[in-house]
């Protein structure tokens, strides 16, 4: 008989022990949430949007703030998510944004993103307004080119141009307004301003502009709060 009681003394308790096991690895695996469960919104509710990153480009501060999508659509995201986002998607590769599209063109402001099938990154802010800008490392420069589509600002204007060549001209919307004929695809363009040469490009803040050497004239000064209060272009 305390052969038998042996038996199932040891019986008991090497279930107990898997029962603890079994129970302490799912309190284990709770205690992990995923990395979705740990964001304080499902970015996946938002719209979504998918393309071929075509080019990064740059802002004239010498940083990069904004994709093209082959497909057409322009992404503006804040310059300190550049390395991740080509991480996941350099030129070349598909590239999934959730964010808000402006109504009346093809531009999207970034709120998260992701490879294909993969778990999205979402941004620590929005980005539809510009950032005091730095400064430091700009310069005088001449750009001239052919405008492959108008660079747009977070909220559909157009703030300037990109070349076929991926520079980059950036104006205030209303300056722009003034001269929409310069900034049309196709168009011929000069402009002088200060700006950055980086890996990606060219990029300025136009202060003249014409369709040749002999046309470029001075562009009007933006008024205060021209641009939402920043008095400069919006990115």
């Amino acid at each position: 008989m305390d052969e038998i009681w042996h038996r199932i003394g040891r019986a008991a308790v090497h279930a107990l022990l898997a029962a603890a096991f079994v129970l302490s690895c799912s309190i284990g695996f709770a205690a992990e949430p995923s990395k979705m469960q740990s964001l304080w919104f499902d970015p996946t509710q938002l719209p979504s949007f998918i393309g071929v990153v075509d080019r990064f480009l740059p802002n004239p501060d010498g940083r990069v703030d904004r994709l093209v999508f082959k497909e057409g659509p322009q992404i503006a995201f804040p310059p300190d998510a550049f390395e991740a986002i080509r991480e996941v998607a350099p030129a070349g590769r598909p590239l999934v944004v959730w964010g808000i599209r402006a109504r009346s063109a093809a531009v999207i402001t970034m709120l998260a993103f992701g490879a294909p099938d993969a778990e999205p990154t979402v941004l620590d802010r929005f980005y539809w307004r510009p950032e005091p800008g730095r400064n430091e490392g700009r310069r005088e420069m001449l750009l001239i080119g052919t405008v492959w589509v108008p660079y747009l600002s977070p909220q559909g204007q157009t703030a300037g141009a990109i070349l076929e060549n991926g520079d980059v001209v950036r104006v205030e919307p209303k300056i722009a307004a003034m001269f929409k004929d310069r900034f049309v695809a196709g168009a011929k363009i000069v402009a002088e301003g200060t700006g950055s040469e980086t890996p990606q490009g060219k990029a300025i803040d136009a202060e003249r502009v014409g369709d040749s050497i002999a046309t470029v004239q001075s562009l009007p000064r933006p008024l205060p709060g021209a641009s939402g209060g920043e008095g400069r272009p919006a990115r």
